[in-house]
């Protein structure tokens, strides 16, 4: 968890996605299709881990998976009850998971590494308890940060938001997928990044 980050923070995710900007609803849009894309998995499990509030989720679940959110905020998980039904909710540490090994077809980590002092614990428990292909996305710098700046936010913190301690490029993030998975892609959705991991290693 970042320094100073709050507890709760229900109704944080819902401000973004709910954004009155054109422009911005239609880069989740798209953003958010090539993950859909990237997820394509018909049935079986889908854990996503980092849910927040499920906004995320909601829009890439494919139809018949059975969806497992795993957050560290209980406020959060309680709002993504609300917004996917039949979700099974775990409070749980990212770098933590309390479930075995391969017990998901999908993993999904949306928004999170960013986040995070150390990534790499939350990297190998995605890898642990995945069986079939991981998704993660992470905002891609520097574009992030100028989108932010061109847009008067978080001006003094140079476009900076105040809970991001990670910054990614496609390499960085490459490299730090490929420490526990054989196969990973890098998909660029200015201004994100979308990294597709297969074949975890055991």
């Amino acid at each position: 968890m970042a320094p100073n980050a709050p507890a709760e923070a229900s109704g944080q995710d819902a401000k973004k996605y709910a954004s009155g900007n054109p422009f911005v609803q239609r880069l989740i849009s798209r953003w958010l299709r090539i993950v859909r894309l990237a997820v394509s998995q018909p049935r079986g499990i889908l854990v996503d881990v980092g849910i927040g509030e499920g906004l995320a989720l909601k829009r890439i679940i494919p139809p018949g998976c059975h969806a497992v959110g795993v957050d560290y905020r209980s406020d959060k998980l309680g709002a993504a009850q609300q917004h996917i039904e039949l979700l099974v909710a775990i409070v749980a540490d990212a770098g933590m998971v309390p479930l075995r090994d391969a017990a998901a077809d999908v993993t999904t980590c949306i928004e999170v590494l960013e986040h995070l002092v150390k990534p790499e614990p939350a990297i190998e428990e995605l890898a642990r308890i995945t069986s079939g292909v991981c998704v993660v996305s992470v905002p891609w710098e520097p574009w992030f940060r100028l989108g932010n700046l061109g847009r008067g936010k978080n001006l003094r913190r140079i476009g900076n938001d105040i809970e991001h301690v990670q910054q990614f490029t496609p390499r960085r993030l490459e490299r730090l997928l490929v420490r526990c998975f054989d196969s990973v892609e890098i998909v660029p959705v200015f201004p994100w990044l979308v990294g597709v991991a297969r074949r975890p290693k055991r």
